[in-house]
């Protein structure tokens, strides 16, 4: 089995205190998508490195952003959901560690109504959380167990099912180009694959090829699906027969029981 243990270096920027200053050079000159792309690497450093105050900056950097454009629209509204899922992971471990009560600083948030219809773009990293979602949205949470420790680290399998009666190949994306890919699977109809996916991943894509067809895109909300079993579940199940025309609509993958595995 392939687990899938890391994110490629260039998706996250090891100094995210440099990144900042990067979206309004990128704004002024009118790209917007590329301010995104430098905000959503400086959520991950921060991410990485517990950076509360960090994160609460980007917010601030977020509301800069134009959305006359639909894509700018819908990724600058992903990336303050992502940011604010991890926000919530910090302000959780930091209550924890003190032996707090832990109170949600966005006890109303939900997914933006644009994960239905998600705008991963050729060029548009999925960074906005997605994955996540991206994580995404990525979604991000920490459970507790005999002692503390954080979801950062924590995994589930995502089972994909082929149940579309042809011959599939599919990829785990690392961007929303999928010129890059940390999982490749051909799949005989009725087979299914396996892998490990991070369970503060917002949103995580997949690409979808069918014989005589162009690609298709299947995202998958982890997050939300994991928090959504009561962070119980250890096997998600998606099928690819969900996907749709890149860059897709976001889907819920469906926690299966224990004996599933």
């Amino acid at each position: 089995m392939c687990r899938k243990r890391y994110r490629p270096s260039a998706a996250v920027a090891p100094k995210p205190d440099r990144e900042p200053a990067q979206p309004r050079a990128c704004i002024d000159r009118g790209d917007e998508a590329a301010a995104l792309k430098r905000l959503d690497r400086a959520r991950r450093g921060y991410l990485k490195r517990h950076d509360a105050a960090g994160l609460e900056h980007l917010l601030v950097l977020a509301d800069v952003l134009e959305a006359d454009d639909d894509r700018v629209r819908i990724g600058r509204d992903n990336l303050v959901y992502a940011i604010k899922q991890n926000l919530r992971l910090e302000s959780r471990r930091q209550a924890q560690r003190g032996g707090e009560l832990w109170r949600d600083p966005y006890p109303d948030l939900a997914a933006p109504t644009e994960h239905t219809g998600i705008a991963l773009t050729r060029g548009v990293k999925l960074a906005i959380a997605i994955g996540a979602g991206v994580a995404t949205l990525v979604l991000v949470s920490i459970f507790l167990a005999a002692a503390l420790f954080s979801t950062s680290e924590t995994s589930v399998t995502l089972r994909l099912v082929n149940d579309t009666g042809s011959r599939v190949t599919v990829r785990g994306c690392d961007d929303s180009d999928c010129a890059g890919s940390w999982m490749h699977a051909d799949l005989d109809p009725g087979l299914s694959t396996e892998r490990d996916v991070f369970v503060n991943d917002v949103v995580d894509l997949f690409e979808v090829k069918m014989s005589g067809r162009t690609e298709e895109c299947l995202p998958l909300r982890i997050h939300d699906a994991y928090e959504q079993s009561g962070e119980r579940a250890r096997l998600l199940l998606a099928k690819l027969s969900d996907a749709t025309p890149c860059p897709g609509t976001t889907v819920l993958p469906q926690p299966a029981p224990e004996q599933g595995l």
